[in-house]
């Protein structure tokens, strides 16, 4: 495995471990801390959702025109932010934005990675490294 690849998956891991730490976490301070409703939950989720249905179609149009390591950089610090942010959020309707973010985090995240394992890999190995990928990011 090249060091490029390496870096994909240690960048996967690290994403990963902080998608796994917030996950379980935020519905109990949603609820716990902030106060919102079963419903408000549901809408929180659906909020880090939406977005990833729609977005890495056009991040699928800029991996053509732009270095994918910057769109992946892009992702990390969109990921980055919105967890910070998540930390200090006082309200559902923030905690939604704040999601979105986590959704197009995902979305500039995700598709930049597998590009850039496609690329690295050669043909009999590409399976067998995005598998490795998502084993480290789940």
């Amino acid at each position: 495995m090249n060091r490029v690849l390496i870096l994909v998956n240690i960048t996967g891991l690290i994403i990963g471990i902080s998608y796994g730490l917030h996950g379980p976490i935020l519905p109990i301070f949603a609820k716990n801390v902030v106060g919102a409703t079963y419903s408000e939950l549901g809408l929180i989720g659906l909020a880090n959702f939406v977005p990833y249905m729609f977005i890495p179609l056009f991040v699928g149009i800029l991996l053509d025109r732009i270095n994918n390591a910057y769109i992946l950089a892009v992702g990390a610090a969109i990921n980055s932010a919105s967890i910070y942010l998540l930390s200090i959020a006082q309200s559902v309707p923030e905690i939604m934005g704040f999601r979105i973010m986590t959704g197009i985090a995902h979305a500039f995240f995700w598709p930049p990675c597998e590009a850039i394992i496609s690329n690295e890999s050669t043909e009999k190995n590409r399976v067998k490294n995005i598998s490795w990928f998502t084993m480290f990011f789940v």
